[in-house]
């Protein structure tokens, strides 16, 4: 029977939603009534006023309203039908818009009455001009919809029908539409989609396919139908038209046998009762079925399980949704990822579940008070016992009955429990609380925090721990009880004032606890704060006030695995989170400040003074306190703590970093408080004018203070700068400027705002006038001061700024010589040569101080006189040898050997004399043979410091100067200098550096790369006049540094190693002792600890590298007698060796090494070998090497175990294909395969407790 009939459509037509929905509803009972290969081309809404056909279908088969072939369609609901159909047949007949007439069929729609369609249909056939004529009105539709149940049902809920829907029958959109939307929230598709990519496609499948029965498995029956709808939402084509024209939602039986019986057209039918019965009676129709299905429910057929959903994909989809990241993050943990749960908090109209009104529900009590906890440790096992009263395993089969129910109260995670949805389920449950509840959660509190030692939440204890070990799972999972029932109404509970209780308890835990226990429980520090805020804070002020603090130990850095480390991340999390309520701000802000004083820095980030600036950053304070409130806090801190309250009053003015980090965030205390603020331009302004104010009252007429202060001027919005400004003119008189720091600070911010006047920071002139005008009644008095800073860097800051960037390095060169010049020559009309001289130690630049009195000293008596500096050690000699530069560069090289005469005769030592000879750079062939002549100290001081920057010389001369070098022992820069000239360079002088470079013991020069040694190893390697055995001995000595990673690799070694099985066995005797422990003695017989240590290193790089298999080609292809020949030299020899299970633990792990992304692969060869042999030791090592040669991966910590499941799934494909013709082989394929799985698993287990882990 229809609901929707011919009168409904009729009144339908009358209301404007017809004109736009008569295209949809006619699209839909074509796909409801059709074979799925049905092409349908036809748009409705907005898109029906377009021009051209109103839709056009390919139907391959006859049906009862679908004409076979081609079919043109126009729909009208015009009240005259038939002047709307002769309009459009003739608008058509004249222009068909690319359809051929006499091979498509003219079908005219229309929702009304129309009394003559008959006669008209016949009148357009006779003409002949389409290959046929239809037409339907009113009557035809009613009865097409009786044929398409699905259709009839959506049009009856469509605006301007007025029918009324049977009871229990619901279309795809209808359930959507009031599963996603609540007052003030629409879900998207992807909210319960999410990661479930694999389960739409088998979906979407399923349904192309051949009708069937299929199951739907979600936590919940309802989760499972929205998924089905969802993913045919997930995707706009024609198999997602097709699905939503054809299903129907039914609640009952009755319901479900009418519509399958009486429906002509294949459905696609999701029964909500749970009879299975009727369901085989609607496949053998032609229906598929959906059932969907919660976590409990039974069902012995097919089913697709949904795994939970994805962390990433979710967070994306609800901030779609508008919930900013921060509040998606915390409602889904909060509500465990269970999207019946999550749609609660968002506040959908939702009961609260089943399980919460049964009789039984306190046998979750136990659950509720620990949290969490890990069956792998003794202590975790001791607490629920205490707490329920019960033996473990008796409690445990309680457990599995709550966690198998729809949105369980608990979850388990391999060896892991945890409750879920902690905050509703204390609201739930908390009333049921008994005094005795509470003095078990008291003494397994102490229980559990007695015991400092603790392990990772998915360890497993080693023997030697005690059997009361206890998991940071459950001592964090106390925590959370304490804070969630620290914020339990009272009337609600059957203890009195539960935060009087709380704060006595954490009051235990931290008052003058040791450095140990503050240190153990650093991670549940946070839960503890927010469980008894006052009472944390007061104990961490009471440590505080010691004379030795316990708290500050937390601070103190040790090595681990990763570098260094310390135990303090958890104490600033936890003020910080305590900053956000304001009647804690106060405490928790000095507290940091103190913290900030005492703080003796380290590696991390994570600093008292950093927590204080994220929390009061004027553009992104991380509080709930008013702008009035935190300004006052400010005040009363900075005043306690003066020096730490400047260092953070100066640092909360611009620039106070461009980047901003969230402060910690309490869990539960404000879970349903909104943190996501918002920031105005006008308080962030009034912040700065505040922080000027409170900076001011601090000053103390400190030089330092006072240069920090004028360095924020052009950072300030102009408010506050020229506040600043009037400030500096009143106190600059007070202050002692015997560094002259703000003098020198202004003329760096006139530098920086002239070099760049077009840039939008760039103050402009009259801004910068008051700066000015300071900075020259700052200018100190002595005339060194004045001018020192132009010799303390190559491209001094000049107050004017260098505006021409045209030919800005010239210039600027130009520039800085001209004011050196004019500097140098001023202040040596006030001081003596001895005093400029004295300069030279006291510059940052001194080589300019050295160019600049060049150019003025023209005296030989001076000269001579300033030629004291030269002896200065050579890393000391910037300024003479800048002198020195100078003057040669303008009176040649004679004027530098008349000078060398002079002082040689004045007995200036060999060292004064060298370094007069290294002013001469580059240095050149006329030089060096100068220096030839000379006595051999100088030539020695010479060659050990001058700059092996050889380039501009000939190849000759190159050579000579690196021998000379050799001559000195300088064989790091030998070796960095011959690399960019290897072709030229002697063979014997390559070898030589190569053996000598080790020996070194002057470090002036940086040691060479890796890839210098390896390339000139190389470069040996092609040349002819390099024997085969050096090169080998090179190779063993340089093992460490010619590794695959070079791309080189030590080819003669393992060309040696793949052809002699005895050089293999020697190899192994390097690095493992004989099974016969006799023959060690003999075998290290005059070695030492330290050569036999080197040669085991050198040896085991040589094999960790070894990837050339013997008997395989440049093409990958394995000669099998080759390779066997060779394994069975090396096990002879490695027996008699006493080796023999090492030696084929190191064969199967080369065996490994051959490459998979050969076309060769799988290596038949290999196989074979290890198959016949079937040594355990070889096929251990064959395992070893396949497994180590896939490395490490890295992942985001919610993805799970996918790359994995991809490597066990590869060694299962290996496996099947091997299992017959390589049964050894393949059980190693199986091992691996297991192995995978198994890591798959624990890493999955590790992503699902980051999900819900707070």
């Amino acid at each position: 029977m229809n609901i929707v009939t011919r009168n409904h459509l009729e009144r339908w037509a009358d209301t404007t939603f017809s004109k736009s929905t008569l295209p949809h509803l006619v699209s839909r009972l074509i796909r409801a009534t059709t074979p799925p290969s049905t092409k349908l081309n036809m748009s409705w809404g907005n898109s029906t006023y377009i021009r051209g056909w109103d839709g056009i279908v390919s139907c391959k088969e006859e049906r009862a309203y679908v004409p076979l072939g081609i079919s043109s369609w126009e729909l009208g609901t015009a009240a005259n039908c038939k002047e709307k159909a002769d309009s459009d047949y003739e608008k058509r007949k004249n222009n068909p818009r690319g359809v051929d007439p006499q091979n498509a069929t003219f079908v005219f729609v229309t929702p009304r009455l129309w009394t003559k369609k008959t006669e008209w249909i016949a009148a357009k056939k006779a003409e002949g001009h389409w290959k046929d004529v239809v037409a339907y009105d009113a009557i035809d539709l009613e009865q097409w919809l009786d044929s398409a149940p699905a259709v009839d049902r959506w049009l009856a809920s469509e605006k301007g029908i007025e029918a009324c829907p049977f009871e229990g029958v619901m279309t795809t959109d209808e359930f959507w539409n009031e599963w996603s939307t609540s007052l003030s929230i629409i879900l998207t598709s992807e909210c319960v989609t999410a990661g479930r990519e694999l389960e739409i496609n088998q979906l979407r499948s399923m349904l192309q396919d051949k009708p069937t029965i299929k199951g739907i498995r979600a936590p919940s029956s309802n989760e499972a139908l929205a998924f089905i709808v969802a993913a045919m939402r997930s995707q706009q084509d024609e198999t997602t038209d097709r699905f939503h024209a054809q299903t129907l939602i039914i609640d009952s039986e009755a319901n479900f046998r009418a519509i399958t019986i009486n429906s002509n057209h294949p459905l696609v039918i999701i029964p909500r009762f749970y009879n299975a019965q009727p369901l085989y009676a609607a496949v053998s129709k032609g229906h598929h079925v959906l059932v969907p299905l919660g976590a409990n429910d039974s069902f012995n057929l097919e089913t697709i399980e949904l795994p939970s959903l994805k962390h990433h994909p979710l967070v994306n989809a609800l901030e779609a949704c508008n919930i900013p990241w921060e509040k998606a993050m915390r409602l889904l943990k909060e509500a465990a990822y269970n999207i019946t749960r999550l749609k609660r908090l968002l506040g959908f109209p939702d009961l609260v579940p089943k399980w919460s009104k049964r009789e039984d529900i306190r046998e979750i009590i136990p659950a509720l008070l620990l949290g969490k906890w890990n069956e792998n440790f003794g202590g975790d096992v001791l607490l629920v016992e205490k707490l329920s009263q019960k033996k473990y395993s008796d409690y445990l089969t309680i457990l599995n009955k709550w966690k198998s129910l729809d949105e369980p109260p608990i979850t388990q995670i391999g060896k892991s429990w945890q409750i879920n949805a902690p905050f509703e389920l204390w609201n739930n449950l908390v009333a049921l609380l008994t005094k005795e509840d509470i003095e078990c959660l008291q003494s397994s509190l102490f229980l559990a925090y007695q015991h400092e030692s603790t392990e990772q939440e998915d360890a497993t204890p080693s023997a030697g721990n005690s059997n009361h070990t206890f998991s940071q799972g459950a001592r964090k999972g106390l925590a959370q009880s304490l804070v969630l029932l620290a914020i339990q109404q009272n009337n609600k509970l059957n203890i009195d004032n539960p935060q009087t209780l709380v704060n006595k308890l954490v009051r235990e835990l931290l008052w003058e606890a040791s450095p140990q226990a503050w240190i153990s429980m650093e991670d549940k520090l946070p839960l503890l704060a927010e469980a008894a805020p006052e009472i944390f804070l007061n104990a961490v002020l009471h440590s505080l006030e010691q004379d030795v603090p316990e708290i500050l130990e937390m601070f103190c850095e040790g090595d681990d695995y990763i570098g260094k480390t310390s135990y303090h991340v958890g104490l600033l999390w936890a003020i910080e989170q305590l900053a956000w309520l304001p009647q804690y701000i106060l405490k928790s802000s000095l507290i940091l400040l103190k913290l900030a004083r005492l703080d003796p820095g380290g590696n991390s980030h994570n600093r008292p003074i950093n927590s204080l600036q994220e929390i009061f950053k004027p553009w992104h304070y991380q509080t709930l306190t008013t702008f009035k409130d935190r300004m006052t806090v400010l005040s009363k801190i900075a005043q306690k703590e003066k020096e730490s309250g400047w260092n953070l009053l100066t640092a909360l003015l611009p620039p106070n970093n461009d980047i901003a980090h969230s402060t910690y965030k309490m869990k539960w205390r404000t879970f349903e408080t909104n943190t996501s603020l918002t920031y105005s331009g006008l308080e962030v302004s009034n912040t700065y004018a505040a922080i000027l104010d409170l900076l001011f009252e601090l000053f103390d007429d400190n030089e330092e203070k006072f240069a920090q202060m004028i360095q924020k001027v052009p950072v300030l919005p102009a408010a506050q700068r020229k506040k600043l400004i009037d400030w500096a003119y009143q106190v600059y008189p007070n202050v002692k400027h015997e560094k002259a720091l703000a003098w020198e600070t202004i003329r760096e911010i006139l530098h920086h705002h002239r070099s760049y006047p077009d840039t939008d920071w760039a103050l402009s002139e009259d801004k910068l006038a008051p700066l000015e005008d300071l900075y020259n009644r700052l200018r100190p008095q002595n005339v060194i001061r004045q001018y020192l800073w132009l010799f303390n860097e190559q491209w001094p800051k000049i107050p004017e700024g260098i505006q021409d960037k045209s030919n800005e390095d010239e210039e600027a060169e130009r520039i800085f010589a001209s004011k050196r010049s004019d500097a140098l020559t001023s202040i040596l009309t006030q001081v003596d040569l001895d005093e400029v001289m004295a300069l030279r130690t006291l510059i940052e630049a001194p080589e300019t101080l050295g160019s600049t009195l060049a150019s003025i000293i023209n005296d030989q008596e001076e000269v001579i006189k300033i030629c004291q500096c030269l002896n200065d050690s050579p890393q000391s000699s910037h300024f003479i040898r800048a002198f020195i530069a100078e003057k040669l560069n303008t009176h040649g090289f004679d004027w530098l050997k008349a000078l060398f005469e002079e002082l040689h005769e004045k007995k200036f030592c060999p060292q004064a004399l060298s370094n007069l000879l290294l002013a001469s750079s580059p240095p050149k062939q006329q030089l060096w043979d100068f220096i030839d002549s000379l006595e051999p100290e100088i030539q020695k001081q010479y060659w050990l410091y001058v700059v092996s920057n050889f380039n501009h010389l000939s190849n000759e001369e190159r050579v000579l100067g690196n021998e000379m070098l050799m001559k000195v022992g300088r064989y790091s820069a030998v070796i960095r200098n011959i690399w960019f000239y290897l072709a030229i360079m002697p063979s014997e002088l390559l070898v030589d550096v190569l053996w000598k470079i080790n020996d070194q013991e002057d470090n002036r020069d940086i040691f060479p790369k890796e890839h210098h040694i390896t390339d000139i190893i190389e470069e040996l390697s092609k040349r002819t006049d390099v024997d085969r055995e050096t090169l080998k001995k090179l190779e063993i000595k340089y093992l460490s540094s010619i590794n695959d990673d070079s791309g080189r690799g030590s080819k003669i070694l393992q060309e040696e190693l793949a052809q002699q099985p005895n050089f293999f066995v020697e190899v192994l005797t390097w690095i493992y002792p004989p099974q016969d422990e006799r023959l060690q003695e003999d075998e290290r017989a005059g070695l030492s600890t330290q050569a036999l240590c080197n040669r085991s290193q050198r040896a085991y790089h040589l094999l960790q590298s070894w990837n050339k298999i013997p008997g395989m080609s440049e093409d990958n292809s394995i000669n099998g007698e080759t390779l066997h020949n060779w394994i069975q030299q090396a096990r002879t020899l490695a027996e008699t060796a006493s080796r023999l299970d090492i030696a084929d633990e190191e064969i199967g792990q080369l065996l490994a090494r051959y490459p998979e992304n050969s076309p060769l692969w799988p290596a038949v060869e290999v196989f074979r070998i290890i198959d016949d042999i079937n040594s355990e030791s070889m096929k251990e090592g064959y395992r070893i090497g396949l497994f180590n040669k896939r490395g490490f991966s890295t992942r985001s910590p919610y993805e799970g175990g996918t790359i994995e499941r991809e490597k066990a799934d590869y060694f299962k494909n290996l496996e099947e294909e091997f299992r017959f013709e390589f049964p050894n082989v393949a059980r190693i394929f199986k091992d691996l395969k297991e192995g995978y799985l198994s890591d798959a698993q624990r890493m999955d287990e590790e992503a699902e407790r980051v999900k819900l882990d707070f």
